[in-house]
């Protein structure tokens, strides 16, 4: 018997680092992230929902199917009252309702019309509102200045952008203190013209 308790005592000390190396992971798994620029899709949906519908815009993020090339991404149509053509593209760290997103990427392919109404600057003031939210206490300062733009030189720069005719313009942006993520702003000029600005928000 004293045997079988000794038996059990070891097994026990064995097996407990990786019991609360499984419970701790699984603890993990489900606390939010604290950081501004780690959000999950859903998040991304509710927050685009409910601050791009002044601009008559929203987003289902269940519409539209994952495809995997180096990693998972997903489009997702933007629905637009006055009918532009504009998408989301964002690649999730998995497919799990837990996943976050490492890069952004809004689309808008321009009908060519005189009077288009072209989003890309207000698509791009909002993920800075929502990712980077401490970039507006002072938007005429930024954590790094040595690194990345302050919040209105971002803006002054995308303005340049769609006023211009360079093909791709990148930039960074602080969200905190030690942190900065690449903004990318591309053209692309085949049948139609189509503007994008890409973030990539961090590193896995």
């Amino acid at each position: 018997m004293y045997r079988d308790r000794l038996a059990k005592i070891i097994l026990l000390a064995i097996l407990f680092p990786f019991i609360v190396y499984i419970f701790g992971s699984c603890v993990l798994n489900y606390i939010p992230p604290t950081e501004s620029y780690k959000k999950t899709p859903k998040q991304l949906e509710e927050l685009f929902n409910e601050k791009m519908a002044q601009y008559g815009m929203s987003m289902d993020i269940d519409s539209g199917e994952y495809s995997y090339g180096n990693s998972w991404s997903k489009t997702v149509p933007i629905v637009c009252k006055d009918g532009s053509k504009i998408s989301c593209i964002y690649y999730p760290t998995g497919k799990g309702s837990n996943a976050l997103i490492d890069y952004l990427e809004f689309e808008q392919e321009l009908s060519g019309e005189a009077n288009e109404t072209v989003y890309l600057e207000p698509l791009f003031a909002f993920v800075m509102d929502e990712f980077a939210p401490n970039m507006t206490k002072n938007k005429d300062e930024t954590f790094e200045p040595n690194m990345s733009k302050s919040y209105n030189d971002a803006l002054l720069v995308c303005d340049d952008f769609l006023k211009g005719n360079e093909q791709e313009m990148s930039i960074y942006v602080s969200p905190e203190d030690d942190h900065f993520f690449a903004v990318t702003f591309n053209r692309k000029t085949d049948e139609k013209t189509t503007l994008s600005v890409r973030f990539h928000l961090w590193n896995r």
